[in-house]
């Protein structure tokens, strides 16, 4: 790296701007708990470990989930852009 000129940056692990993993994840929180608390206004009984991760496995196969993935990854794109064009300065993200 060096030779080439090349710095490493480091990213924080926990910052939704920074990090579209976490974005995801916030998002598809947010929609696990709605849908745990649709069954619970229902009285259904509490998802086990294997129904939950059938039920989060099918979420991220909807359109929905893939449209929000590439959403975050352009908006991190788009981030990092323009981190490299002000050379390292704050960015509105």
């Amino acid at each position: 790296m060096r030779a080439a000129k090349i710095s490493m940056w480091s990213l924080p692990s926990r910052s939704p701007d920074l990090n579209p993993v976490e974005r995801f994840w916030g998002w598809l929180k947010k929609k696990l708990k709605r849908m745990d608390l649709a069954d619970a206004m229902k009285k259904r009984p509490v998802l086990g470990k294997t129904a939950y991760k059938v039920r989060v496995r099918s979420i991220l196969k909807t359109k929905k989930a893939q449209t929000m993935a590439a959403t975050y990854a352009n908006s991190f794109r788009k981030a990092c852009q323009e981190v490299v064009k002000k050379k390292g300065a704050a960015t509105r993200f």
